[in-house]
């Protein structure tokens, strides 16, 4: 590999362990910046022998290597003698833990970097970085201001989960939860599945049954988007209540507890990433894309807190030069970004 390796299951304040993987530069050091990436996506190639396999990990095509939740890969950022750590999250792939769809994120995320901090190769500078749902964890993990959090880039992700992805506009965003909740069950790791199983006391062909009957649902639901009028004629995205959605609402049970908080309150609030973040990150989004309004309003909050702490007063204009000046900029380009 070149690099100093290793994979190892990363505690966190409940003793659920995440499944994470270390690459540390071959020559300088002692201690090391690193960069942090947290994705739901799996960590491990996808012709990994395992999902613990540290030796076969998710590298970036050749073709589009700003594609995917992992930005650049290992490989880069060791080259410019950084540590590289990936992590699973909790529930995903190779890591302990039942998945709540970015509910433990922020907790994780601190845990994650508190754990960081702790290793004899860490030089106390700590960044992340990642593009849609790894942008999103990495948001999640700036909202608990770790002090070794010094900075983040995010790509193409929602900074809020409630006003930006679940109820955008105040409207039930549907796709966005049927559709990347179904597609990510495979995803789910042994130890949610376990969970689920006694959560509901079936047995394990009654699930992997439930696994079959929501892939065939999904194939459902996204083809109504290619008919003609779209969606209105399928009884799959017509279905009522939303709560309890077969198979999907079985599979990941904590669905039914987002979609049944249509006010504010506390829960929303926790899912409010943006509003704690005053550490400075680079932007990036596309004219185009689903998330464009949620990274320039992270941009925008982020970038206000930040100059409050350092000036003791925000900026008063979006369009002056004060962005290099406070820590944050934006990037919004003319293609798709997202991972």
């Amino acid at each position: 590999m070149g690099v100093r390796s290793f994979q190892t299951m990363v505690p966190m304040r409940d003793d659920a362990r995440l499944n994470t993987f270390v690459f540390l530069p071959e020559s300088g050091g002692p201690r090391f910046p690193v960069i942090l990436h947290r994705t739901p996506y799996g960590i491990a190639a996808a012709d990994a022998r395992d999902e613990f396999d540290h030796t076969n990990a998710w590298l970036p095509s050749a073709a589009e290597p700003m594609r995917g939740s992992i930005l650049r890969g290992w490989r880069n950022i060791v080259a410019r003698g950084y540590v590289a750590v990936y992590q699973d999250c909790r529930g995903r792939h190779g890591s302990e833990g039942e998945d709540r769809v970015y509910a433990d994120d922020a907790a994780d995320g601190y845990d994650t970097l508190d754990w960081i901090a702790g290793q004899d190769w860490c030089n106390q500078r700590v960044g992340m970085s990642g593009s849609s749902a790894g942008a999103i964890t990495t948001f999640a993990a700036a909202s608990t201001r770790h002090p070794r959090l010094r900075a983040f880039f995010a790509q193409a992700d929602a900074s809020s989960i409630y006003d930006d992805v679940i109820y955008e506009g105040q409207g039930i965003e549907m796709e966005r939860l049927w559709l990347w909740v179904a597609k990510n069950i495979p995803g789910l790791s042994k130890s949610h599945r376990e969970a689920v199983l006694a959560r509901f006391g079936i047995s394990a062909a009654e699930l992997d049954s439930g696994g079959v009957s929501a892939a065939e649902r999904y194939n459902r639901l996204d083809a109504a988007r290619l008919e003609e009028p779209p969606f209105v004629n399928s009884p799959d995205w017509l279905l009522l209540p939303l709560t309890g959605y077969p198979d999907f609402a079985t599979w990941q049970p904590f669905l039914d507890e987002i979609i049944t908080h249509p006010g504010d309150d506390a829960f929303r609030a926790r899912h409010d990433f943006r509003r704690t973040i005053d550490i400075p990150g680079f932007h990036v989004t596309s004219w185009f894309d689903i998330f464009q309004t949620s990274v320039i309003a992270a941009f925008t909050i982020s970038r206000r807190a930040l100059a409050r702490r350092n000036y003791g007063s925000a900026p008063t204009s979006t369009t002056s030069s004060t962005p290099a000046i406070f820590g944050c900029a934006i990037l919004i380009s003319n293609g798709s970004t997202t991972g």
